[in-house]
């Protein structure tokens, strides 16, 4: 290629400190990034400027249309523009686009926000149903393993002549490979786009050219030659020699950061390397023929074994919840669609399969076994008959645990005849079955935990309750005090209608600080609706928990946030344990200075991180992790663990692992 100077190419999308000021939380337009995070529409906003007249202004879409931009003048005031269809269609008054200064807009602020709910659903119909959807769902804000920085990108150039040889001499390698190449199929394009749909950083702050392919759109064949594209644009810019305050690593660095400052963008830490390098990357909306992913995967592999001077392409099968599925997970090799997994249904054949295999469990408790439903009791095969509902604790940590529970009083969970459920799915009886032998064992513990906490030795828990002295863990803890007046005459009960965890244990941090580890087990639980009974009862969790909610120190960051909206399942269960933690980390009487609550969770189960959360905290993220992780005020007092590190038989054992871990056969 021709030497390029930063003269030649420019692109910046960096707002005026002036005017982002009025996005942030507190500023006139700072609705706008709560109308983009909303996930009730495919909304999104977007920061614009010229960087040759430096004008800038930003725009509301609703797909691919903009339904309302906002101008900042040099005199600091600031003019609305709306498409006349829009404004017809949302009522919006022509004599709001006159320049006012800041205060003059926040007095029809209210009306202007009118609009946008009328307008929003209308131009969702149109412009948000297709490809729109698709354009947004791909660059959702709420994604911890990438940020969007823009979408429509394409740098500045001198002057028209400039702009056509430098788009020829990044497109010609790209088109030469692919007329040499014996693909099978004909009909390569004469010439590429150069406008790039997203431009992005990944968590390892890598940058991302992402080519959006929706379906009914055209052929998905070239896609990949496309992405390429894109991606040779931006790295020629990124490789230009300038590493002033408009450089290309100050630029992106500086694009990120506002995105984060008006919160459009999860708490993600990236650290950009100083070689940026370009991947370019094809975002292709889930349902496309596996003929036609057969043809793009022959253009992505021509072009891979070509020198293009970028990464190799990476394609995803994106859906509209903004998920970006690996090609590779998403597709078979004869390029049909992988179905989305049923994790419960799984994990009923792996149960069913060890129970008619196991030489842990007599004949007689091979039989179906009731279980309570929606609709009264059923007989089913993945559930011990209720005679035999002891079997469903493996042998090696049978007799333990039903001695503990009976000696502490410890409710069972769809308890039979007052000892564990009969269900092969019991998330309190896997957790029981994984770290049982961990009451007698800490080495176990230090194996399993240790990935995810600095331990350096294991207390007895007897320093922390001294009713579990000579154990190294116990269940469902509830701690020493009824912090909350969840009791009875403030007596709690262990399992039942009190805050808990289904496991704990204490141990000397690598620091040596006394710390305890809050143990919550996740199996196949899902939360789809909103919790029926939280207005019923908002009134009680409401006086139970305001006061340590609302705490300066507390652990959860609660401004801005709606409370009653934090007691709806799965997330109100998170914030009371989280708030246990914190009363327990500041109980002197309680020999613990660090408290963290441990989630183990299957990242196998996504309708878990698909369950119910409020919209106002949906914006937050994609998923309940994300949502949770936003509302963290210290994010280390809370870690997750990955439950396939206890399908290893030194840390449970052989049982353990042919119960849960899969169907051989």
């Amino acid at each position: 290629m021709s030497k390029t100077s930063a003269f030649d190419v420019r692109y910046d999308r960096r707002l005026s400190e002036g005017f982002l000021a009025h996005l942030l939380p507190g500023g006139v337009l700072a609705s706008l990034a709560v109308y983009a995070k909303s996930a009730l529409f495919p909304l999104d906003l977007r920061f614009r400027r010229d960087v040759k007249t430096q004008a800038e202004h930003v725009s509301l879409y609703v797909g691919l249309t903009s339904v309302l931009d906002v101008h900042h003048a040099k005199s600091g005031k600031l003019r609305l523009k709306v498409h006349q269809t829009h404004q017809q269609n949302g009522k919006f008054d022509p004599g709001w686009s006159a320049l006012r200064t800041p205060d003059e807009l926040a007095a029809i602020w209210p009306d202007v926000e009118l609009y946008l709910d009328r307008v929003i659903p209308m131009a969702a119909r149109s412009h948000g149903t297709k490809e729109g959807a698709v354009q947004a769902a791909v660059a959702a804000h709420r994604s911890r393993e990438r940020i969007v920085l823009d979408r429509e990108v394409t740098p500045s150039f001198r002057d028209a002549a400039f702009k056509k040889q430098f788009m020829e001499e990044c497109q010609r390698p790209i088109l030469e490979a692919l007329a040499k190449a014996d693909l099978g199929f004909g009909g390569v394009p004469a010439k590429l786009g150069n406008e790039c749909d997203a431009l992005a950083i990944d968590h390892a702050g890598r940058v991302l050219a992402v080519e959006v392919k929706p379906l009914a759109v055209g052929s998905i064949a070239w896609v990949a030659a496309q992405a390429v594209m894109y991606a040779r644009i931006l790295q020629r810019w990124i490789d230009l020699d300038d590493t002033g305050a408009d450089g290309p690593a100050h630029v992106l660095r500086g694009m990120l950061a506002q995105r984060h400052a008006v919160r459009l963008a999860p708490p993600l830490e990236v650290a950009l390397p100083d070689q940026l390098r370009v991947t370019p990357v094809v975002a292709l909306q889930r349902g496309a023929s596996p003929e036609m992913v057969r043809r793009m995967l022959k253009v992505r592999d021509v072009l891979s074994a070509a020198d293009m001077g970028v990464e190799p392409v990476e394609i995803y099968e994106v859906n509209l919840i903004g998920e970006w599925i690996p090609l590779d997970e998403s597709r078979l090799p004869d390029g049909r669609p992988v179905a989305r997994r049923n994790y419960a249904r799984e994990s009923n054949e792996r149960a069913v399969h060890w129970k008619h295999n196991t030489s842990a469990l007599p004949d007689e408790a091979r039989g179906p076994g009731a279980v309570r439903g929606w609709g009264g009791t059923y007989d089913v095969d993945y559930a011990l008959p209720e005679a035999y509902a002891s079997h469903n604790l493996l042998p090696e940590v049978r007799d333990m645990a039903l001695e503990l529970f009976e000696k502490h009083e410890i409710a069972w969970h769809q308890s039979i005849h007052g000892g564990p459920t009969n269900h092969l799915r019991s998330s309190q009886v896997q957790c029981v079955n994984a770290l049982g032998q961990m009451m007698a064992d800490p080495d176990r513990i230090r194996t399993a935990f240790g990935r995810v906490l600095e331990i350096g030795e294991v207390r007895d828990f007897g320093e922390i309750d001294p009713a579990e002295k000579g154990r190294c863990l116990t269940f469902e803890f509830v701690g020493l005090h009824d912090y909350f007046g969840e009791g009875k005459a403030g007596v709690l009960t262990r399992g039942s209608q009190s805050t808990s965890v289904d496991a704990a244990f204490a141990y000397v941090d690598g620091n040596g600080r006394d710390a305890l580890a809050l143990v919550e087990w996740k199996f196949t639980e899902t939360y789809p609706t909103a919790d029926g009974g939280a207005d019923r009862k908002k009134a009680t969790r409401s006086s139970r928990y305001t006061r340590a909610l609302q705490s300066e120190d507390g652990p959860i960051a609660v401004d801005g946030v709606e409370l009653t909206d934090l007691f709806h399942e799965p997330i109100y269960q998170l914030v009371r344990q989280q708030l246990l933690a914190r009363e327990m980390e500041r109980d002197v009487r309680v020999k613990a200075d660090v408290v963290t609550v441990v989630h183990v969770l299957s990242p196998e189960n996504a309708a878990y991180q698909r369950s119910y959360v409020s919209p106002s905290l949906r914006g937050r993220g994609a998923t309940v992790s994300e949502v949770w992780q936003s509302l963290l005020r210290v994010p280390g007092r809370f870690v997750s663990l990955d439950p396939a590190v206890f399908l290893d038989p030194h840390v449970t054992s052989e049982e353990y692992v042919l119960r849960y871990g899969g169907i051989d056969d």
